[in-house]
């Protein structure tokens, strides 16, 4: 018999992660009280990600073979990832992740990585369609999946393998209660980057003192000569929607006539990440190992990373022996380990397989897009 699901909240800072807990609560408590509340990390089977953020990013990346079921928090239209909670989440959406996880009671989900369709209205669950035996079952109820079809999920959860008529069915009733109202979005740049939903077109940054930071990414680039080192401090402050202002064509080009060209933003998010991090990897897994498994570009501006980057190519070890190893501070080579995770130049060890006799098929970004877990 399946262990109930255990649900922990990560990668989100603790205003949102209280809210979040507040609404699974009462979700939890209507629906019957199936799933739980893990105290930590490691001892979830459920683990909800705000992956919009540069910590979520890192553990999102280091979940993919952990066998834990992975949800989704995201502003974005998609995530990769077995079921996605999109903002601001609504009590109906947390009661339809309580519902699905509830149903198994922990069991991991048969279905592949999902995409949120393109339009957004009112919430509602992406239902799968009815298998040929169950048409007869569903034609009854063919208004409401008009409806529904309609609008876009909150909580976009996968469509099983072999549904039956009676699970295809079942809809979380519409709850009215109120929602607390969500906290304005105060991200760094790495989270801006990474969530990548500036809209379309290019946009500029100016901070005081500082020089004018302008990307565009869509054609994935930003405005730079030859060294981004001067771009550091535009990593740490927290930064408001209105801070980016749109640029015109014409004013894009301008600016790059006059700053040089255009480098890969690949480089910026390497940077974004190093300085964004505050030297905090993996906080909910202090003894983690990492490695680097390709060799990154290495920025002239920082000379210790070449040193760092050698040691981190000989295996896994944790920052501190990368330190030892390296001759560098324990803070760089945080920072450097933060900046190659963000752009899958590192990765974080696997863990050790559990003594199941019974071995779990694999659980990475490719095993889910081909329908497994």
């Amino acid at each position: 018999m399946n262990q109930p699901a255990s649900v922990f909240f990560t990668g989100m800072d603790s205003f949102d992660a209280e809210q979040l807990t507040a609404l699974f609560n009462d979700a939890n408590r209507r629906a019957g009280n199936h799933v739980s509340l893990a105290n930590d990390q490691g001892s979830a089977s459920v683990l909800v990600i705000d992956v919009d953020t540069l910590y979520g990013h890192m553990t999102w990346l280091g979940s993919q073979n952990s066998g834990q079921i992975l949800v989704a928090l995201t502003s974005g239209a998609t995530a990769s990832a077995d079921y996605v909670l999109h903002r601001p989440v609504t009590m109906e959406a947390m009661r339809a992740v309580v519902h699905e996880l509830g149903k198994g009671h922990g069991a991991a989900p048969k279905a592949s990585a999902v995409e949120a369709p393109a339009a957004r209205s009112t919430p509602s669950i992406e239902k799968p369609a009815p298998t040929a035996h169950a048409a007869t079952a569903t034609s009854t109820r063919s208004d409401e999946a008009d409806k529904a079809s309609t609008s876009h999920p909150e909580f976009v959860a996968p469509s099983p393998a072999a549904a039956s008529p009676a699970q295809a069915d079942v809809v979380p009733a519409a709850i009215t209660a109120p929602v607390p109202p969500a906290k304005p979005r105060e991200r760094r740049l790495i989270d801006v980057l990474l969530a990548g939903d500036l809209a379309t077109g290019p946009h500029k940054l100016e901070l005081p003192g500082l020089p004018v930071l302008a990307l565009d990414l869509s054609q994935k680039v930003f405005l730079c000569g030859s060294g981004i080192k001067p771009f550091l401090p535009h990593t740490k402050p927290t930064l408001t929607a209105d801070a980016w202002q749109p640029l015109s064509g014409a004013e894009f080009s301008a600016l790059r006539k006059s700053m040089g060209g255009t480098q890969p933003l690949s480089r910026l998010i390497w940077l974004a990440a190093l300085g964004g991090s505050e030297s905090v990897l993996h906080d909910a897994e202090p003894d983690a190992r990492y490695k680097l498994t390709k060799w990154p570009q290495i920025e002239r501006e920082f000379p210790k990373h070449f040193r760092i980057a050698t040691a981190m190519m000989k295996g896994y070890f944790t920052p501190e022996e990368f330190a030892q190893q390296s001759g560098a501070t324990v803070e760089d080579v945080r920072e450097f380990i933060a900046a190659s995770l963000a752009t899958t130049h590192a990765e974080v060890e696997p863990k050790a397989p559990s003594e199941d006799p019974t071995p779990s098929p694999p659980r990475g970004l490719l095993g889910r897009l081909r329908g497994g877990r």
